[in-house]
């Protein structure tokens, strides 16, 4: 039976983080259970993009310190290393870790910052799609992965936390490719899987002080929640904080697949400890009803295929608050986002759903949106599930 840590943490003072994080750690068994002297450790928290940490969009950077300053207490040499989205050059990444606050966070806990951009294929087994993942070297070449993630909607996975977060292991090419390779919702689902199971972190740590609510992982609303929750069975803490915000772990791609492959075998394995899952519980969080096509289960398999398809959600740009930047169109997987008198146009007959485009831009000037029709037969599923 896996076990996860639930601990209070009302706001982002250090010590209050580092209370904790400690508290975790001694419920999981003592950080000496995962670090030895000498260890090289490499901390991997949620950079997707410059973002202020106010902006929820990013691990906060006290939760990075303490655990930074945790393991090196404990004789372990840190390394905090992602791949965000975007470009993936020294001088963006650099940029990353100033803003991010994870620069200040590295010179206060003695950690180091990652600037080696070198992979390594590493041979993955229990890959259904991946059987060879080629991931950072500096990932490839830890001791000790520690996985940070944040609690945070995502407009094409529903949900992002501690699986989705190892897709930062990828250099950012790879991740357009994989987009492109995989366009499928439950096929993308598992190379999330796939490239989790690569990377084998051994504890994850998830910032759920506050998390982000609405059109996540980038352009969403900071919410409250309180909470650091920590486990080495990153499913079960996936599981347990889908819970805790009040979504079905069922309806999130990433977890409906865990369970087909035999990787997590529901809440009745999962013991909690800590605070109770009931008391914990949020209420209103805002989580955006994206892939819930797939939950109609009235239709066939054939019927419910053709209208997945036909009825999937789109980009839909807000020109009022476009920039002109055009980061949606250098990052789009796709590249089926052309310009019209300076304003960025999308190809959707050709547009793979992956939402790449809303979750790098930095004006919050994509939305998600669903075809109409796609709402009525969405309205239409849950009445009749009342009836079932």
């Amino acid at each position: 039976m896996g076990v996860v840590s639930i601990e209070k943490c009302p706001d982002y003072n250090i010590d209050t983080v580092t209370r904790a994080i400690e508290k975790s750690f001694e419920r999981l068994g003592g950080v000496e259970k995962y670090i030895k002297p000498g260890m090289k450790v490499l901390i991997k928290p949620n950079l997707v993009m410059k973002k202020k940490p106010q902006d929820a969009a990013t691990t906060h950077p006290s939760v990075v310190q303490a655990v930074s300053s945790i393991v090196q207490k404990a004789g372990g040499k840190v390394i905090i290393a992602d791949s965000p989205g975007g470009l993936f050059t020294p001088k963006a990444l650099n940029g990353i870790y100033h803003v991010c606050g994870i620069e200040k966070a590295a010179q206060e806990s003695g950690a180091t910052l990652n600037f080696d951009f070198s992979e390594s294929e590493v041979d993955n087994p229990q890959g259904k799609y991946l059987k060879k993942v080629t991931i950072l070297k500096c990932i490839a070449d830890a001791d000790v992965i520690i996985n940070i993630p944040k609690l945070k909607t995502h407009g094409q996975m529903v949900y992002t936390g501690a699986v989705k977060n190892m897709f930062g292991a990828v250099h950012g090419v790879l991740k357009a490719e994989y987009h492109l390779r995989m366009p499928d919702y439950s096929e993308f689902a598992n190379a999330i899987i796939d490239i989790f199971l690569s990377a084998k972190p051994v504890l994850n740590i998830m910032d759920a002080v506050i998390g982000m609510e609405g059109a996540g992982p980038t352009a969403g609303d900071p919410k409250h929640i309180g909470l650091i929750l920590a486990a080495e069975n990153a499913f079960e803490l996936d599981y347990t904080a889908l819970s805790v915000i009040g979504k079905n772990p069922l309806d999130v791609p990433v977890i409906r697949e865990a369970v087909d492959r035999g990787l997590l075998n529901g809440e009745e394995n999962i013991k909690i400890t800590g605070e109770e899952l009931n008391k914990v519980l949020v209420k209103d969080f805002n989580i955006p009803q994206i892939d819930n096509l797939r939950a109609v289960q009235f239709f066939n398999r054939g019927l419910l295929k053709i209208f997945v398809n036909l009825m999937k959600p789109r980009p839909d740009f807000i020109y009022e608050q476009c920039v002109g930047c055009l980061e949606c169109q250098k990052n789009c997987p796709a590249n089926v986002i052309k310009v019209d008198n300076k304003k960025p146009l999308v190809e959707l007959e050709k547009c793979i759903r992956c939402y790449c485009c809303q979750e790098l831009c930095p004006a919050k000037a994509i939305r998600i949106k669903r075809p109409f029709l796609a709402e009525l037969v969405l309205k239409l599923s849950r009445i009749l599930k009342k009836y079932k």
